[in-house]
């Protein structure tokens, strides 16, 4: 027990030496936390959405336009019920692969 309360006086000595003006940023006063605080939380919810975007986004699977997934298994279906011979098949696939 003694071996970790050593350590733990050691660091908590600064904040009992300084006590009335410990926390106000290294004298910066209130300028520079007041310019700062706003634009960095902005950054934090900027980013947080663009996360929770990509995460949907990624999770659907890659259905979505541009993809082609979702066409390309309807093209597959089609040739297995007969519907289109494979000449056609062949057509239509190049065409979504682009």
């Amino acid at each position: 027990m003694i071996r970790l309360s050593i350590p733990a006086a050691l660091l908590a000595g600064p904040a009992y030496a300084d006590a009335g003006d410990y926390g106000h940023m290294m004298d910066w006063g209130y300028g520079m936390g007041m310019m700062f605080g706003p634009i960095l939380w902005i950054i934090v919810i900027g980013l947080v959405v663009a996360g929770v975007v990509w995460f949907v986004r990624s999770s659907e699977g890659g259905s979505g336009p541009g993809t082609g997934s979702g066409a390309q298994a309807e093209l597959d279906m089609r040739l297995a019920r007969g519907e289109i011979d494979a000449e056609d098949y062949t057509a239509r696939k190049k065409l979504l692969n682009g």
